[in-house]
């Protein structure tokens, strides 16, 4: 053997016996190829319960487990927003309860009742970027009874 193919040798067999190893241990030695971003980024929190009472206190509309999940694609620049709750309408007397979701600043909303005293999951979808998020409950036909609301600001970075 000349001087330059020695070390080559020596190289080949060191390879050889690493991937024996490899191959004997289950291991890989060679790298794997990336996981691939997709740019998708999320970001759930959650909001307040809420409850509306009338003026003798009764409670006639509830709201529970909140969370509003923020939404932003890295790559393309889009954002959204999914708002999901719990609606209740403790009294069946006609009234229901009833809630707005509304998103702050171009003033996109989307409506629910509940009229049968069950808890019903309700879920509000919006497209584009969102300076705040308004829930708002309240009963009866018109929804001017109660109007208690929360205001669920996005986190940094959405």
């Amino acid at each position: 053997m000349r001087g330059t193919e020695r070390p080559r040798a020596i190289a080949a067999a060191a390879v050889s016996g690493l991937a024996l190893a490899a191959t004997l241990t289950g291991a890989s030695v060679w790298p794997t190829a990336a996981v691939a971003d997709d740019g998708i980024r999320t970001k759930t929190v959650t909001c307040e319960s809420l409850w509306v009472n009338d003026s003798a206190g009764v409670t006639h509309a509830r709201l529970r487990n909140c969370t509003v999940t923020w939404g932003k694609d890295i790559i393309d620049g889009t954002y959204w927003q999914t708002v999901k709750f719990q609606l209740l309408d403790s009294r069946t007397d006609g009234v229901c309860a009833k809630a707005l979701v509304i998103l702050s600043p171009n003033g996109t909303s989307a409506a629910s009742s509940e009229c049968n005293g069950v808890w019903t999951t309700k879920t509000a979808n919006f497209s584009g970027r969102a300076t705040n998020i308004f829930i708002r409950i309240a009963y009866g036909s018109n929804s001017t009874y109660g109007n208690i609301s929360t205001n669920v600001p996005p986190p940094a970075g959405f």
